[in-house]
Parts: structure tokens; C-alpha cells; sequence
């Protein structure tokens, strides 16, 4: 799963394993804004291409769902559907339909999906 970085005070530790430009903890200032997307918390921020590409990058699902963002509709390789898994917010890759494990809270990943 992709990393959620905290802005702090600069005493605390960015999350990883790369130093971030700027202070560690914070946002990279020296990063045109454009690289870089807040979260619904506003403490923790993401890279900008980490945006609707349907992981749960924020922790929150504030990256891939509205009021925050908003994405298009799940791709191809993609199921809508209420996801029970925390690393998937409204949608599913179809690699996990008709697998006999649930990973959407109404079963549709089971009984709907048309599957991969």
C-alpha cells in the first residue's frame, strides 16, 4: 500500500522509507502544487497521481471518493461496489469476482461481477 505522509511541526518522522524534500514530516515545498493532493485529513497529504487510482492511498478513502475528489467511474478491469477490503474504497479489480471470498459488502463481487 502506497504511503500517507503527515505534515507535522517538523519533529516527527515521515512515514517510509525516503526522505521528503524540505523538512521531514512536512509537505515538500519545493514540489509545484500541482505533485501533490490533500487528503480529508488535513494532516496527511499524497502525490497527486496516487488520485482515483482506485487503492485506498489517504487511509480515509478521501482520495478516491467525493467531497474531496472525484474520480471517474471504475475502469474496465474495475467492479463497483461497496468494498469490506480497506484497501479498495468503491470499487474492486475483477481479479477478485467469483474468488469465494467476499470483498464487497453485498456479495456482488460473487454473484454479479461477470468476473476478470
Amino acid at each position: 500500500m502506497n504511503k500517507i505522509f503527515p505534515q507535522g511541526d517538523g519533529n516527527a518522522a515521515a512515514a517510509g522509507s525516503q526522505a521528503l524534500p524540505g523538512r521531514e514530516g512536512d509537505m515538500p515545498q519545493s514540489l509545484p502544487g500541482f505533485l501533490v493532493a490533500h487528503c480529508g485529513d488535513p494532516a496527511s497529504w499524497i502525490y497527486s497521481n496516487q488520485k482515483c487510482d482506485g487503492i485506498n492511498n489517504c487511509g480515509d478513502c478521501s482520495d478516491e471518493l467525493s467531497p474531496v475528489t472525484t474520480c471517474p467511474p471504475c475502469g474496465p478491469g474495475w467492479w463497483r461496489c461497496p468494498s469490506t477490503v480497506f484497501k479498495y474504497c468503491s470499487c474492486i479489480p475483477r481479479s477478485l469476482c467469483r474468488d469465494h471470498v467476499q470483498h464487497c459488502s453485498d456479495w456482488s463481487d460473487e454473484y454479479s461481477c461477470p468476473g476478470p
